[in-house]
């Protein structure tokens, strides 16, 4: 179950996605419960963790070193000189922890550049699940996810786990997040001769999933891992009346450059804040919060979502801090044309109520194995 390490919602919350697999590890709890009190900003964060993971390497516990360096990475600007170090003790200590002998890794051609793809295939599999992360998410984190939840076992299946526009080493490489997604989709379709797949995308994922679907047709299932169905709610929700009026003003410059001022003042007291606005700029390729606040109403499935045609599963959680609780029957009663809508909402006693079930992810996966063996 979701712990309580901190009390800054956002550090607290990372905590709890990397470390929930030693959720039963007394040692390491103590380990955690020691490290937070060290933790006072950004800057204590990334030297308490990144010393977590240099002694974790030390002692060979791979799994546990690549757990705290992603940790230690995580709040670090791309343009931070340390990010290459933290970013590649990261990958070395991640790839020295799991098997990789089923596993096959791709680079395919992108508008100039490449996306990073990891397969797993079963021998008499003949359906393909694509599997990709959304805001944050670097691919070891979804290949880490489909082998210790359950998706590596679903043996119909061949797996191709991808980094898109704006994620981890795509991004690094110098390509910034679009938001029609179904261009990198079809990208990976193309590559591997595929004419029939299914889809699932992790937190924003879940709305670029469903945005791929809207024009994929070659998508037959598709899975939202969280439900998301507009980025700017995750930028807004606990917003003021008052500030979110304001908001729908932005295309005038003088409203813009206010915003700039107001919300740089307010992301220095506010760690959430100022990772959305910083990362959002880094993915987007954008500079000022005004110009992200613009490019992040084009992540919206208003206008598309009679296109989605498919077998859809919706997976929300009942405390999500990035996503109103409303979306998820929003979203359902709006898919007017799926072949198929199957919705959970996970509440505190399931133990997934948080975003995207960090906390217990099981429940999810269950919930995801079924719809697709199904």
């Amino acid at each position: 179950m979701f712990k309580s390490y901190i009390t800054d919602e956002q550090f607290n919350f990372q905590i709890n996605r990397f470390m929930e697999p030693y959720y039963n590890n007394p040692e390491i709890q103590e380990t955690i419960e020691n490290a937070v009190d060290q933790i006072k900003d950004q800057e204590s964060w990334y030297t308490t963790w990144n010393k977590l993971g240099t002694l974790a390497e030390e002692k060979e516990d791979a799994g546990l070193a690549s757990a705290y360096y992603q940790l230690a990475d995580f709040f670090l600007s791309e343009n931070d000189t340390r990010k290459p170090k933290t970013y590649a003790a990261f990958k070395r200590t991640f790839y020295n922890s799991i098997d990789t002998s089923n596993i096959e890794f791709d680079t395919i051609p992108y508008e100039g550049k490449s996306l990073p793809v990891a397969r797993i295939k079963h021998p008499q599999a003949t359906k393909t699940l694509l599997f990709h992360g959304g805001f944050d998410s670097y691919l070891e984190e979804i290949i880490r996810l489909a082998l210790n939840e359950g998706l590596i076992n679903l043996e119909n299946y061949n797996l191709l786990l991808f980094e898109g526009p704006g994620q981890g080493k795509a991004l690094k490489d110098g390509l910034p997040m679009t938001y029609k997604w179904e261009k990198p989709v079809s990208t990976i379709l193309n590559y591997y001769h595929l004419e029939h797949a299914d889809l699932m995308g992790m937190s924003l994922g879940g709305f670029l999933a469903m945005r791929a679907a809207a024009f994929e047709p070659r998508i037959e299932k598709v899975i939202a891992f969280d439900v998301y169905y507009n980025m700017l709610d995750s930028f807004t929700m606990k917003l003021p009346q008052q500030a979110l009026s304001v908001i729908k003003k932005i295309d005038n410059p003088i409203v813009a450059a206010e915003i700039n001022h107001k919300l740089a003042l307010a992301s220095a007291k506010n760690v959430d804040l100022d990772f959305k606005i910083r990362k959002g700029n880094e993915i987007m390729g954008t500079t000022q919060a005004s110009d992200l606040i613009k490019e992040a109403k084009n992540f919206t499935l208003k206008g598309i979502e009679d296109q989605i045609i498919q077998d859809v599963l919706l997976l929300a959680g009942d405390h999500d801090m990035y996503v109103p609780t409303a979306t998820l029957e929003h979203e359902a009663e709006l898919l007017v044309n799926a072949n198929s809508i199957t919705k959970q909402m996970f509440d505190q006693k399931s133990g997934g109520e948080r975003h995207c079930q960090v906390g217990n992810k099981k429940v999810a996966f269950d919930k995801v194995i079924d719809f697709l063996a199904n």
